[in-house]
């Protein structure tokens, strides 16, 4: 990139602050959790609410990308999730359905119209032959963001005091920030970012819509990368959320010690991950799904040694170990999950609208994941539905091969189909 577009990359990149509000349960869930003043399920039912509109608002909204400009989308963004973000924050016992509202505007404002504005932005950014090294180090800096903004989180919390206060310190002021930085937003973006050729194609866009996707669908890459995808996100969910309670409530750790684990967990090994995963599948391995398929492996042999792993005292450290690597695992999926699509070199034409139905696929588990953990969790002793979870990890992870073998079959076929169809320089 040039100094100009990798500075529009940074901003682009730091204003994903407006994921630091939820970033809160990964660090201190259950003062979290209580100072909403719900259940597990019940907040599992409010992350799922997020995934719902997220999913749908993929498949409803993208045609905002094309019309508006990509620096208000994103400023709009960040103070709507703000403004009821920060009421959470500051108002105590609220009504259940204004937590509804809110978590709904979480999906709107922070993954329907946000995340794919983002995905745009990045794409657009980078050359064909950079889309992986582009995607993998946003994912490296946004990992390096949370590694301090986890510490942040942890210090506001004891700072705060008592467990519903410091929770609502740190549920304060990245709200705050969040809001701020739509200026900064405003300030360095250009107002035709992105958008001079998309006024140019714009009505081709509108007429043929119904077209584009029906190609896009035809794509078997699309399918097993978004298929794949879901089978990673699951896991996230998991690993992201609920294996901070799991820990502390198998070895009675205390909230600090927990939120400790969850810096580690959250944070640490999503720097590291990310840095690394792009290098590899690149370096390593002749397509990225063959990289993912090897990832997966791994993190189905984890869960299971975690399924037969006592839960008593002494056995606290390897479980904390297995854990963080699933989470390492994971992070590194995450950093390349979509680079097959621009692997297999589907047409610029309808590459966006690929990569949108990869989207709708991929993020499907935020629908249900949370729900079902969370029932799960209410449901059922801390052990049993702790070896519930892993088992189901184990299960998706199996799915993960799967699918990632069969993409990287097409992606070589397709190769082979090139090779044979070019010319021969004698």
């Amino acid at each position: 990139m040039s100094r100009k577009s990798f500075g529009i990359f940074l901003v682009i990149t730091l204003s994903t602050c407006i994921y630091w509000f939820s970033s809160i349960k990964s660090v201190i869930y259950e003062p979290f959790r209580q100072a909403l003043g719900v259940s597990n399920a019940q907040l599992g039912f409010l992350l799922g609410l997020i995934g719902f509109v997220q999913i749908f608002g993929y498949a409803l909204l993208g045609w905002l990308q094309d019309l508006l400009p990509i620096r208000k989308l994103i400023a709009v963004d960040l103070w709507g999730y703000g403004t009821f973000a920060l009421i959470l924050g500051l108002v105590p016992h609220l009504p259940y359905w204004f937590l509804v509202l809110a978590f709904v505007a979480f999906g709107f404002f922070g993954d329907a119209i946000y995340w794919p504005t983002i995905q745009k932005s990045t794409k657009g950014l980078a050359t064909e032959r950079t889309q992986a090294a582009a995607f993998s180090t946003q994912e490296c800096i946004r990992s390096a963001i949370g590694l301090v903004l986890n510490a942040c989180t942890l210090g506001l919390f004891t700072l705060g005091g008592s467990k519903i206060f410091g929770a609502r310190i740190a549920m304060c002021a990245y709200p705050i920030f969040m809001m701020l930085f739509s200026f900064v937003v405003l300030r360095f973006i250009p107002k035709d970012f992105l958008h001079e050729q998309g006024r140019s194609e714009g009505r081709a866009k509108n007429e043929n819509g119904f077209k584009m996707v029906l190609q896009a669908m035809k794509l078997p890459i699309v399918w097993t990368t978004g298929f794949g995808a879901a089978a990673t996100y699951l896991i996230y969910v998991a690993a992201n959320t609920y294996f901070l309670p799991f820990v502390q409530a198998s070895f009675k750790l205390s909230d600090a010690a927990a939120g400790l684990f969850g810096i580690v967990n959250s944070g640490l090994m999503g720097l590291i991950a990310a840095a690394l995963s792009g290098v590899l599948a690149t370096k390593r391995f002749s397509t990225t799904p063959q990289w993912m398929a090897l990832l997966y492996v791994i993190v189905g042999l984890v869960c299971v040694l975690v399924l037969v792993t006592p839960r008593s005292s002494g056995w606290m450290i390897p479980v904390v170990v297995l854990c963080c690597l699933v989470t390492f695992v994971c992070v590194a999926l995450r950093a390349v999950y979509y680079a097959p699509i621009g692997e297999y070199g589907v047409d610029s034409e309808i590459s966006a609208t690929a990569m949108s139905i990869a989207s709708f696929i991929g993020y499907c588990p935020s629908f249900f994941a949370y729900m079902l953990f969370g029932a799960i969790i209410d449901g059922f002793d801390t052990q049993k539905a702790y070896n519930i979870i892993f088992g189901m990890l184990a299960a998706f992870s199996v799915l993960g091969i799967v699918v990632c073998l069969l993409g990287n079959r097409v992606i070589l076929n397709k190769r082979r189909l090139e090779q044979a169809a070019s010319p021969v320089v004698s």
